[in-house]
């Protein structure tokens, strides 16, 4: 995983249309509690809905029973963004418009009907974890800062998740998966904290 420091220092030199990746991030802090409410009333709303997670292999033995029994999934026709936008971030609106296959908040997995395939439960859980690892708070930032300076396939904690799907296809997983993504995770997270101005 490329260091990011080098790269958040040159961005943060830099304006983009008048506005300074340094405003967005202190927009981004206010824009948190909205965030997480959003966040929490969708789980809510779709509380009913969310099933287990399949504990067969393979995913089973890619995942210890305890990531795959706090897991949950939700089908919907289309998967939801939290309305960034609305809070103040319009420079996330482009991926309020994106169709996911799927997306993640916290443990529940929120996948376009049709296309549950075991690689895109495998890639969601990944996320998971990082969720578990970093909290809400340190997982949007991380996750919103990753998506500001690289885009989304190059986003820290997205491409960590490709490249353990990739990895789970080909059958190279690491035995230790849980703890892998837990220390990247950390990594990134470490690498972005000075930055938005929260402690490691």
């Amino acid at each position: 995983m490329a260091p990011l420091l080098p790269i958040i220092a040159i961005a943060i030199a830099i304006v983009k249309g008048g506005t300074s990746v340094q405003d967005i991030i202190h927009r981004f802090h206010s824009a948190l509690p909205q965030i997480r409410a959003w966040i929490d009333e969708y789980l809510e709303s779709h509380v009913t809905s969310a099933r287990n997670l399949d504990d067969m292999p393979p995913l089973s033995t890619a995942f210890p029973r305890e990531v795959l029994g706090r897991a949950r999934m939700v089908l919907v026709s289309r998967t939801p963004f939290p309305p960034v936008s609305q809070s103040g971030l319009p420079e996330f609106a482009q991926h309020e418009r994106r169709g996911f296959d799927g997306i993640t908040f916290k443990n529940t997995l929120f996948v376009v009907d049709g296309r549950q395939t075991l690689r895109l439960q495998f890639h969601e859980l990944v996320h998971t974890v990082q969720w578990a690892r970093l909290g809400v708070d340190r997982f949007l930032l991380a996750y919103g800062i990753g998506l500001l300076l690289h885009g989304y396939e190059q986003s820290p904690l997205e491409k960590m998740a490709y490249t353990l799907e990739q990895q789970f296809l080909s059958g190279a997983l690491p035995t230790d998966l849980v703890r892998v993504t837990e220390q990247d995770s950390d990594t990134v997270w470490k690498e972005v904290a000075s930055i938005v101005g929260m402690g490691s």
